[in-house]
């Protein structure tokens, strides 16, 4: 700092040059505060306000949610969720499969939510950069609209591209979205799922079968060759094959254990009328709980395309002598009534784990050695 007030005190070109960089600088900062101050001025300030302002007041109309996606040359593709007389979302893709009622909810919801944060482009070429061409134009854009029973559109519009890692703890984040019909884009915030898949609206709760409640497992039940893995009680970690053929052990507990709790937790993957499938010499497997609940899965097809059909019964021989069995009656009877009329896609795991078959589970003794 010395040696530049020394250079100002000393007439020469040092001192001209720092005096012309000063100038220079002060005229810089005052175009960059002045430019700054009539941006301020002639900007066209925007509140955010709710993309559908009097949703809230309809949302109660609603009874079918629609999704189009586009499927390039091959045109569009719909998910149609309605709810029924008894209040049931179902999946119309689906021949009317129970929907997932978090979802449907949540996207309801997302859409009374929804705000328009900014306002975008209104030129209409540059509706594709932004994902909002239309899916019948061979465009990314999802429509998605909500409808009343007489088919009078609630609130409808075409969601686009989504700004990644925009989400905040309400799980809200922005996407550029339009109505119908309009060229004004928007950069929206709110929460709706935008899922194109039909399978993944499936409500894929079918049968609440916790670990704790399995009592045996039969593979390949009715052949000559069938595996029974079992457990003595609840609180025993580990299942045992009970026909274990002689010169032949386990494998061990991780791997008998896989195909014994396969069917915990089940959820699927697809879901299609039962009729549509067809069941030939298949594999059956079963699942007993200690209460008696029997569940006979019949199987078909291979891989990542194996399909079920459950049939859920009451087997009293199982149990103790004078057992009450109408518990389990009442289950099995209530499972059959929701579960009955479909078939299912198992997960590629479950399926591998339910068809293992005695070679797989077990392994030849191997003799010691002579000395």
């Amino acid at each position: 700092m010395s040696q530049i007030q020394d250079t100002l005190r000393t007439a020469g070109p040092l001192r001209n040059l720092l005096i012309l960089a000063a100038v220079t600088l002060f005229f810089v900062v005052a175009a960059a505060v002045a430019l700054s101050t009539q941006r301020e001025a002639t900007s066209v300030r925007f509140d955010p306000v709710l993309f559908f302002p009097d949703l809230n007041d309809k949302v109660g109309q609603a009874t079918r949610l629609v999704y189009t996606t586009g499927q390039g040359m091959q045109g569009t593709a719909n998910i149609t969720i309605e709810r029924d007389d008894e209040g049931t979302w179902r999946v119309l893709e689906r021949e009317g499969y129970p929907a997932r009622v978090d979802r449907v909810r949540k996207t309801i919801l997302g859409l009374t939510e929804l705000e328009a944060f900014e306002p975008r482009t209104s030129n209409p070429e540059w509706h594709r950069n932004l994902g909002l061409l239309e899916p019948e134009n061979l465009g990314r854009a999802v429509r998605v609209q909500l409808l009343d029973k007489d088919g009078n559109e609630i609130a409808g519009l075409l969601a686009g591209e989504i700004v990644e890692a925009t989400a905040d703890l309400q799980g809200r984040g922005f996407l550029y979205v339009r109505r119908d019909g309009e060229d004004q884009t928007w950069l929206a915030r709110g929460a709706i799922s935008l899922d194109k898949e039909v399978s993944n609206w499936l409500d894929t709760s079918v049968v609440d079968l916790p670990l704790e409640r399995i009592h045996k497992v039969t593979l390949w039940e009715g052949s000559e060759t069938p595996v029974i893995l079992s457990r003595s009680k609840p609180e025993h970690p580990n299942f045992i094959i009970e026909n274990v053929p002689e010169g032949s052990v386990s494998r061990g507990a991780p791997i008998v254990n896989a195909s014994a709790t396969a069917f915990a937790g089940f959820e699927f993957q697809d879901a299609v009328p039962v009729e549509s499938i067809i069941f030939n010499n298949p594999p059956v497997s079963s699942i007993e709980t200690f209460n008696g609940l029997k569940l006979t899965l019949t199987m078909t097809g291979a891989g990542s395309g194996m399909w079920a059909k459950i049939v859920a019964s009451v087997d009293p021989a199982r149990l103790e002598e004078g057992a009450d069995t109408s518990a389990a009656e009442a289950e099995a009877a209530e499972i059959n009534g929701r579960i009955g009329e479909w078939a299912y896609k198992l997960d590629q795991n479950v399926g591998l784990r339910l068809t293992q078959t005695m070679g797989e589970l077990t392994r030849p003794i191997t003799e010691p050695t002579a000395p």
